[in-house]
């Protein structure tokens, strides 16, 4: 019994090595876990230094990106820059070619920019603490432009135009296709055809000059050009209806003055052709007849009228100023918005930029800019900006009328699809699949409030009373004016710092052709990379 007793009584000694055991256990897990988080410390300590070391060299690149800016806007006397403290290394890099993405794409070569650049790129390395680099790209649009720029009905209009709207007070160029005047349309101003033909329905008047690189010609009724004709191609005109030309006829080709019914009609001044003169006896010329003469001359010439009326681009890119940001600027064209476009036009402060171009529509349907004004008193300027793929609609009814005692501009811009040049130059590009946007005025439109409407993609719409400002439009054929109103388009002089300077309306002065002084100035970051 005393045998068997011991044998199943626990031992003591046997306890103790059991808690060892476990004491060892643990202090292998403890050492472990301190280990790893020992490893993870060291990890996150050396990521932090690395990265903040990266982050300095970014914002050293950054610091070559803006000394290099400065240095470009004070007159660019240098090309390359480079600083200690922070450390960084910048190049300045100039293209005449569409937007490129960094200083190593083709064409892109470095220099100081010039009247002839249009991408101005600044490559710029910065130097962290423990030597790591980071460079970015960063691309500049060069903007040459000109103080008194043409504009308004100066304007750029390809494949033809139709006079659609009655009256039309500005100088008219039309830069691609023929010109015609609809029945009973009147144009105050000068007329540039600088490829293509002209031709007069009834009652057309043109009250300033006729210069075209094509035929001028008319069969109809009563027309009438208060100055002179002149013509690359030939001159075809009957006396149908009393014709009159208020001065001279100059023309490479033929020119024809034919009788058609038993109205007399005359030129104010000279007639001279390369080739010959026909002259019917329904016709009264005044002054001289010359066939076989010189060429005609051009003041200003065709090629610098294609030059200085050259497309503007204008996108949300473009430098309109601050962008209101104090709700959800898309929520103004929809549904019962909060506020308005309307009380925040009356609401007096810094020029209001209502940019619409990152709005998106409602499922496959893209968005639709739509504004509709009515009795509105403006307290302030203001831009309103539709993206490229988005479609336009304006229509301003009622009293539209500045704060009492100023001026007021009122923009919309439909952003341009591409700045890329075609065939050497800016061209209009549509981006909504060439959907017309409409313009539509109505109402009173005080003279003391400018109107600006800019649509790559054309304008179409109905004016029943008149307005001032600046059309800018490659197309307005299907814009057309009713109810019998004497003027409906003024031209004025607009301008929106530093987005455009002055867009004018006449191509001549008193001093002749209006050149303007030009201007050249860095525009806003369009694109940057960073690596």
């Amino acid at each position: 019994m005393l045998v068997i007793r011991r044998l199943l009584t626990p031992r003591k000694d046997d306890d103790a090595g059991a808690v060892l055991v476990t004491v060892l256990v643990v202090m292998l897990v403890g050492f472990i876990v301190a280990s790893v988080v020992a490893a993870s410390v060291l990890f996150t300590v050396q990521s932090n230094s690395g990265n903040r070391s990266r982050t300095q060299a970014f914002i050293a690149a950054e610091s070559g990106r803006d000394a290099a800016v400065a240095g470009i806007v004070g007159g660019c006397a240098a090309t390359t820059y480079a600083g200690s403290d922070p450390q960084y290394a910048a190049t300045v890099y100039v293209t005449t070619g569409n937007q490129p993405t960094s200083a190593t794409d083709a064409g892109v070569a470095q220099g100081c920019p010039s009247a002839s650049t249009r991408f101005i790129v600044i490559r710029s390395t910065g130097t962290g603490p423990d030597g790591s680099t980071s460079t970015i790209d960063a691309v500049y649009p060069w903007v040459v432009s000109y103080s008194q720029q043409p504009g308004g009905v100066v304007t750029y209009f390809s494949g033809g135009f139709t006079a659609g709207v009655s009256h039309y007070t500005g100088d008219l160029v039309l830069r691609t296709g023929n010109w015609n005047c609809t029945q009973g349309a009147l144009l105050t101003g000068d007329l540039y055809v600088l490829n293509g033909t002209v031709n007069f329905s009834n009652n057309c008047r043109v009250e300033g000059d006729i210069w075209a690189d094509g035929n001028v010609t008319s069969n109809s009724q009563a027309i009438s050009v208060t100055g002179s004709i002149t013509t690359n191609g030939l001159v075809s005109l009957s006396s149908n209806g009393g014709a009159t030309v208020g001065k001279d006829i100059n023309a490479k080709g033929n020119i024809d003055l034919s009788n058609q019914g038993s109205s007399t009609a005359t030129v104010g001044g000279n007639v001279t052709s390369k080739n010959t003169i026909t002259k019917g006896s329904n016709w009264t010329v005044t002054g001289t007849q010359t066939p076989n003469g010189p060429d005609p001359v051009f003041d200003p010439t065709l090629a610098w009228l294609k030059a200085a009326t050259q497309w503007i681009d204008f996108t949300s890119s473009t430098n309109w100023g601050t962008k209101y940001s104090a709700t959800s600027v898309c929520n103004l064209v929809k549904n019962n918005p909060n506020p308005t476009i309307k009380s925040l036009l009356e609401t007096s402060g810094a020029p209001l930029v209502l940019d619409f171009s990152s709005c998106t529509g409602n499922g496959n349907s893209s968005f639709a800019v739509n504004v509709a004004l009515s009795n509105v008193t403006l307290a302030r300027d203001a831009v309103i900006i539709a993206g490229s793929t988005a479609s336009m609609s304006v229509n301003l009814t009622g009293t539209i009328n500045p704060a009492s005692g100023t001026t007021k501009q009122l923009l919309f811009i439909h952003n341009d699809a591409s700045t890329n040049y075609a065939n050497g130059e800016p061209v209009p590009n549509c981006g909504n699949g060439n959907q017309k946007d409409t313009f539509n005025v109505g109402g009173t439109v005080s003279a003391d409030v400018k109107v600006m409407m800019y649509s790559p993609c054309g304008l179409t719409g109905t004016l029943t009373s008149s307005f001032s400002g600046q059309l800018y439009t490659n197309d307005s054929t299907n814009l057309h004016s009713s109810g019998n109103i004497t003027t409906t388009y003024t031209c004025a002089a607009m301008a929106w710092t530093p987005a455009f300077n002055q867009l004018g309306c006449k191509i001549k002065g008193q001093g002749g052709v209006q050149t303007g002084t030009q201007t050249q100035s860095l525009g806003t970051l369009a694109y940057q990379t960073e690596r």
